[in-house]
């Protein structure tokens, strides 16, 4: 098989396909953008509890599969990652709801819903 030609040829495929999206992002008119910030949020989708339970899950999960024993998560590293904004308790919730009974709550403030909680899940 020509390999070369083969990537060639997708590579123009794909420039092309960016040519088009341009061009369709161009197309839209400005005046359909968000222009106020209060705009701009209500086109934000919110995220849920449930939302950062999966994400914990999957984080898990890809742990598991590279053969490790546990994973540390930490609630501002979360809180981060999912763009939340005073969404703390959020986050540590999801955080204690994805615990297992030998899962270890490595740092804890007296509130329980610190950026800096620390759990070690095992796998």
């Amino acid at each position: 098989m020509n390999y070369e030609k083969i990537i060639v040829e997708l590579l123009s495929r794909i420039q092309t396909l960016e040519e088009k999206v341009d061009l369709l992002m161009n197309n839209q008119s400005k005046e359909n953008a968000p222009e106020t910030h209060d705009e701009i949020v209500r086109n934000v989708v919110k995220v849920k509890t449930k939302d950062i339970r999966d994400y914990i899950e999957s984080q898990k999960a890809e742990a598991r599969n590279n053969g490790e024993e546990f994973i540390i998560l930490r609630a501002s590293d979360l809180h981060r990652i999912n763009r939340l904004k005073n969404g703390m308790p959020m986050v540590c919730n999801a955080m204690r709801q994805c615990m297992g009974e030998n899962d270890i709550v490595l740092h804890e403030t007296p509130s329980g819903y610190s950026s800096s909680l620390e759990i070690k899940y095992l796998l």
